[in-house]
C-alpha cells in the first residue's frame, strides 16, 4: 500500500511540475530565454528524479541487510532450546521464539505489539502465569539491573518445567525505558540430576556409617537379647517388662539390620523367577496383617509367568516396605490393589495402589531420604532401603499421591538385567 501511494505521489508531481514550469515558461519567460529555460528544466527534472531513485535504492539496499539481519536473529532464537522473548518498554511483545510460544500456547497468536495481560485472553491454562509475568517485569524495572530468578511452570500433562529466568532491562540515554529481554533456561534434567545426586551422597553416608556401626552395635545387642531371655525363663513376676525388653531389643535388631543391607555392596547375584510368585509369597506373608488392619489385598496379575532376571530376596523386601506401608495407611474396610504387566520396552510395569490416607506434597518431597518418617516409631530406612533395591535393579519408582485419596506406586523393572548397562536411577514424587 505504501508503495502504491508512492508512486502516485511521483506521478501527481511530476504533473505539478510539468504544467506548472510550462505555465511559468509560457507566461513569465521571454522568448529569447525559452531555449535556456526548457533545458535547465529538463536538468533539473533529471537530477531530482534521479536523486530520489538513488534515495530509494538505498534505502532498499539497508532495508534488504536489515531484513536478512532479522532473518539470521530469528532463526538464532528460534534455534535455541531457551525461551526467548523481546518487549518493548511499555511491555509489548516484539519477537519471541518458537519454544517460547509452544511452551505458552501461543503458536497460533499474533502476538506483535501485546502485552501480557492481553495474550493471557488466548490461552485458559497460562492465563495467570502471562499475568504474573507483566508483576515480574516491574520489579526488573524498578530494580533498574538484570535479574535472575529460578521459575516453575506447570504443563497440561500435570507435570511442570524449571527455568533459570534471566531479564535484561534497557533505557535511553535519557533514562526511559527502551525494551526488556528475557531469556530462560530448561533447567529441569539439571535439578532433577542434582536431586539424584543428594539422595546418593545420602546413601553414601548412611553406608559408610552403617558399615562402621551395624556389627558394634549386634555384639552388645546379641548379650543384652539373651540375658534377657534367661531372666524371662528365671522370674515369672515380671514377665510382661521382660516381653517389652525383647520387643524394643527385635527393633533394634530390625533396624541394624536394614542398616546393613544399605552398606552391603551391590554385586548382586542375579537369578531367573516368575514375578508373580515373589509377590503372592510378600501376598500370603502380610495376609494376617491385611485382615489386623481389616484391609482386603487384590492382585491383577497375568496369567502366563513373567520370568525376570532379579535378587528375589531383595525384590521380596521391597515388596513388603510398600505393601506393609499400603496397610498401615488404609483405612478400615478398604482394599490395596497390585497388578503388573510387560511394558513395549521390554521392562516391567508393577503398581500397587492403596486408598488410605494420602501423602503430603512436603513428604512427597522426602520421599526416600534416610531417618525421615511420618510415623511414630518410623526409621525411615524401609524406603531408603526399597529405593536402594530399585537402584541396584536399574529399576525406576514413582509416587502418586493425594492427602484422602491414597497412594500410587508404580514400579518399573528390566525384565533382563545387563551387567554393561548403566542407568540413573531415581524415585519420583508426583
Amino acid at each position: 500500500m505504501k508503495k502504491t501511494k508512492l508512486v502516485l505521489l511521483f506521478l501527481i508531481t511530476s504533473l505539478i511540475w510539468i504544467y506548472a514550469s510550462n505555465y511559468i515558461l509560457t507566461h513569465y519567460i521571454p522568448s529569447s530565454l525559452d531555449n535556456y529555460f526548457e533545458r535547465g528544466k529538463e536538468i533539473f527534472y533529471i537530477l531530482v528524479t534521479g536523486g530520489i531513485f538513488y534515495f530509494f535504492i538505498l534505502k532498499k539496499e539497508e532495508l534488504d541487510t536489515t531484513k536478512e539481519q532479522e532473518k539470521r536473529l530469528s532463526t538464532l532464537i528460534n534455534s535455541m532450546v531457551d525461551f526467548v522473548n523481546f518487549k518493548d518498554g511499555e511491555g509489548r511483545w516484539i519477537q519471541a521464539n518458537d519454544f517460547g510460544l509452544k511452551l505458552f500456547q501461543l503458536e497460533n497468536v499474533d502476538y506483535l505489539g501485546k502485552k501480557d495481560s492481553e495474550l493471557a485472553e488466548y490461552t485458559e491454562f497460562y492465563s495467570e502465569a502471562l499475568k504474573y509475568c507483566e508483576v515480574s517485569d516491574e520489579e526488573t524495572w524498578k530494580n533498574g539491573t538484570v535479574t535472575r530468578c529460578e521459575e516453575v511452570v506447570p504443563l497440561p500433562d500435570g507435570t511442570s518445567k524449571i527455568f533459570d529466568t534471566i531479564k535484561v532491562p534497557l533505557y535511553h540515554e535519557d533514562g526511559t525505558r527502551e525494551g526488556l529481554v528475557i531469556i530462560g533456561r530448561d533447567i529441569t534434567s539439571l535439578r532433577h540430576a542434582e536431586e539424584r545426586l543428594s539422595r546418593t551422597e545420602k546413601l553414601s553416608v548412611v553406608g559408610e556409617l552403617s558399615a562402621s556401626v551395624a556389627h558394634e552395635i549386634r555384639n552388645p545387642l546379641t548379650s543384652l537379647k539373651g540375658f534377657v531371655q534367661l531372666l524371662q525363663m528365671e522370674d515369672d513376676k515380671h514377665q510382661d517388662y521382660y516381653q517389652i525388653m525383647l520387643d524394643e531389643l527385635n527393633r533394634i535388631n530390625h533396624i541394624v539390620g536394614e542398616l546393613l543391607l544399605l552398606a552391603k555392596p551391590q554385586h548382586l547375584k542375579y537369578s531367573k523367577l516368575a514375578i508373580q510368585k515373589i509377590l503372592n509369597d510378600v501376598i500370603s506373608l502380610l495376609a494376617v496383617e491385611a485382615t489386623l488392619y481389616n484391609v482386603q489385598i487384590e492382585s491383577n496379575f497375568p496369567k502366563e509367568d513373567i520370568i525376570i532376571e532379579c535378587e528375589p530376596n531383595q525384590l521380596k523386601q521391597l515388596f513388603i516396605n510398600l505393601i506393609k506401608n499400603s496397610i498401615e495407611a488404609s483405612k478400615s474396610d478398604s482394599k490395596i490393589s497390585i497388578s503388573l504387566g510387560l511394558m513395549d520396552d521390554n521392562r516391567l510395569g508393577i503398581t500397587i495402589q492403596d486408598q488410605g490416607c494420602g501423602i503430603s506434597k512436603e513428604l512427597l518431597q522426602k520421599i526416600g531420604e534416610p531417618f525421615y518418617s511420618s510415623k511414630e516409631k518410623g526409621t525411615g530406612l524401609g524406603l531408603t532401603v526399597s529405593y536402594k533395591i530399585v537402584q541396584s535393579h536399574k529399576g525406576n519408582i514413582i509416587f502418586e499421591s493425594e492427602i484422602g485419596h491414597g497412594t500410587t506406586v508404580n514400579i518399573t523393572l528390566p525384565v533382563v538385567q545387563n551387567a554393561l548397562t548403566d542407568t540413573s536411577q531415581s524415585i519420583v514424587t508426583s
